[in-house]
């Protein structure tokens, strides 16, 4: 079973591929921009260093969001058309159930600080239940977390900035590798779609018209 992943949704571009449960090969590189200029030549790089060709390619597995909105927006598009180039499935991971170190066991509340200016803080989290998705992804605040992971077996994520709590913390970041691991794991035909997940609207604007 070999899975394409791809991760574009924080302050990285990168690509894994992923026999079954063992990793073939890992491209990343840091970036804040310019994900649509690099993500093509990493994923490139991926499968030439794996040196398997793109039509063997089982599944395709992107990060969907919530994160960079520009970056879900890259990436989504980018594993869509080539899903349907190759006549593979395309599949939807969120950012919390690609969290790299997410608990595959008991009831997890995967937390990401989401980029708000100051005094703002709070974070993208989701319920996630046996390694899958059990709600919607939201946004709360740290007195919103912390009410909801009372009932939660962990924490898992960016939740070094949150007070402690009786709650087990796993620290985590969305990565490429676990988004191609989640959809190797998923039955034939139990796959998310590849949607994009915005919480919240953009922070930019489009412009106005200029009178002359």
């Amino acid at each position: 079973m070999l899975v394409l992943g791809i991760n574009t949704v924080a302050d990285v571009c990168e690509a894994a591929l992923v026999d079954g449960a063992r990793v073939v090969a890992h491209v990343s590189e840091p970036m804040t921009q310019g994900h649509d200029a690099r993500l093509a030549p990493i994923v490139d790089s991926v499968m030439r260093e794996a040196g398997v060709a793109f039509v063997k390619l089982d599944r395709v597995a992107v990060i969907v969001g919530p994160g960079s909105f520009t970056g879900v927006r890259v990436g989504v598009a980018f594993a869509r058309a080539l899903g349907m180039t190759l006549s593979a499935p395309t599949i939807g991971v969120s950012s919390l159930e690609a969290l790299d170190d997410l608990p595959r066991e008991g009831r997890v509340l995967g937390v990401l600080a989401a980029k708000r200016r100051p005094p703002h803080r709070t974070w993208w989290v989701q319920e996630i239940a046996a390694g899958r998705a059990a709600g919607e992804a939201g946004e709360l605040d740290e007195a919103g977390i912390l009410g909801l992971a009372a009932g939660m077996d962990a924490i898992c994520g960016d939740a070094g900035d949150l007070p402690a709590t009786a709650v087990r913390i796993v620290p985590a970041r969305p990565s490429a590798i676990a988004a191609a691991l989640f959809a190797a794991r998923l039955a034939a035909g139990d796959f998310p779609a590849a949607r994009p997940i915005y919480v919240r609207e953009p922070d930019a604007a489009p412009m106005r018209p200029v009178r002359i």
